[in-house]
């Protein structure tokens, strides 16, 4: 809890600082960038105040602890690293569109934001055209502690570069405007439904800037089933139409590679002494192993210090049952 309320912190004054930054920025490509960290920001903190008023989770760690002691009845499934790269989102420009050669064509800004429980990542922003076929990121995302059923939401956001820049003023502001310009009782209305406290803490009003905003294009959901060691297709849900500013056109799907590595197979999950049973002839006899659970595999050594020493195991056994 601790380590999720200094997160927040931290996420507040980068808040703080990134609205100063739009506040003196006139480059479209800084407010561009901008307005993206500030989304990413904001989501981060949702996510970190819902994880803190939501049932707290024992930790990993303590849920191992737990299963070991209660046997292996209740024992939990162990943690993954989730990763998530190459993105490629295909565009099907009109042939007179993509193949023309315009001296100038319309322009968006695109980014890819990640949501898996309290954790938020997101790419650079990539500017697209009309001689882009692929949106392509790079990035390679990794999220920690991913349970079994874990769901990585992926949300495509689009900008059109090539509206004019206007930095306009906070909503609450902008009621007050509305309050003199529409009539008395209206303007107090919506006034006050935008001034309304909520039950959850709310952000402070982030400043408009049209030209910079940014809009939902397509998401998707991906899970365990879609994890794979080579590249995959997964469908996109498209949001908007062709009438909106942002709008690209997509095909409706997304490639991509997901992998998954649970901890298991990374780390030392046991380790002790066991006795082998060995048959010399028709006599019995036992030899002192040190052994380590790791990777599926049961290693043997004589001795603690033969894995320090790097030697390889004296005997090897495949978990596969």
């Amino acid at each position: 809890e601790c380590d999720t309320q200094e997160k927040l912190n931290f996420e507040v004054l980068m808040r703080e600082g990134i609205c100063k930054l739009l506040a003196v920025s006139t480059q479209r490509e800084q407010l561009l960038r901008a307005v993206k960290d500030l989304m990413v920001c904001n989501a981060r903190i949702r996510a970190y105040r819902a994880q803190l008023q939501g049932p707290k989770e024992p930790s990993p760690g303590r849920a191992a602890e737990q299963s070991s002691e209660s046997g292996t009845k209740d024992r939990m499934a162990c943690r993954a690293k989730v990763a998530i790269s190459d993105i490629r989102i295909p565009l099907m420009w009109k042939g007179s569109d993509h193949f023309s050669k315009k001296e100038k064509s319309q322009r968006y800004a695109v980014f890819c934001l990640f949501r898996m429980g309290a954790e938020v990542f997101d790419t650079e922003v990539t500017i697209v055209d009309e001689a882009t076929t692929d949106i392509c990121f790079e990035n390679v995302t990794i999220f920690d502690e991913a349970r079994p059923d874990f769901q990585v939401k992926v949300e495509v956001y689009s900008c059109c570069t090539e509206e004019s820049l206007c930095i306009t003023n906070t909503p609450k502001k902008l009621a007050k405007k509305l309050k003199t310009s529409l009539s008395k009782a209206t303007g107090k209305k919506l006034k006050a439904a935008l001034e309304e406290d909520s039950t959850e803490p709310l952000l402070p009003a982030d400043p408009v800037i049209h030209g910079a905003k940014y809009n939902l294009l397509a998401y998707t959901a991906l899970g365990l089933e879609s994890a794979e060691d080579n590249f995959r297709t997964h469908n996109l849900t498209i949001t908007g139409n062709e009438e909106s500013s942002f709008w690209l056109p997509l095909y409706g799907n997304m490639c991509c590679r997901l992998v998954v590595q649970p901890s298991c197979m990374a780390r030392d999950m046991m380790a002790g002494f066991l006795n082998q049973q060995q048959m010399l002839g028709d006599l019995m006899s036992w030899r002192r192993l040190y052994c380590v659970l790791r990777g599926g595999k049961l290693l043997c050594y004589y001795s603690p210090e033969e894995i320090e020493a790097k030697v390889e195991p004296a005997l090897t056994v495949s978990i596969n049952k």
